[in-house]
């Protein structure tokens, strides 16, 4: 279960990532794009796990799903700022802005059907 979440966690920041750069028509920066993508998953695999967001409780639970954003909104800038270093740029506030909202939502979709998915395997049958 807790290796479905962290592959499912790296395809979401993985493609979210791909899709901003076909939206910006700089799909041709692949060195960029690697940058970016390990940024935030180096930065997701920091954060995330002091936030128990790969524990049962968050797994099996939709309800408790929250906490994957409230992870995402500590690792966001953190990939930003790291990015912005490996690449030598500057930190632009509007890209955290936009990372942290768009990529967020991308997580909890993704997180919810997970753990509906996981939660009603781990329901008790009566």
């Amino acid at each position: 279960m807790r290796a479905v979440a962290i592959i499912g966690d790296g395809i979401v920041l993985g493609v979210l990532s791909v899709v901003g750069f076909a939206m910006h028509e700089t799909m041709t920066e692949s060195s960029r794009l690697l940058v970016t993508v390990l940024s935030f998953l180096v930065a997701w695999a920091w954060i995330a796990p002091w936030f128990g967001v790969f524990g049962d409780d968050v797994l099996t639970d939709p309800r408790r799903v929250w906490r994957v954003l409230l992870a995402w909104v500590a690792a966001a800038p953190f990939g930003v700022v790291l990015r912005a270093f490996l690449l030598g740029l500057t930190v632009s506030p509007i890209f955290v802005i936009v990372m942290t909202v768009v990529t967020g939502v991308g997580l909890i979709v993704w997180r919810e059907i997970l753990a509906w998915r996981f939660g009603a395997r781990s329901a008790p049958t009566v």
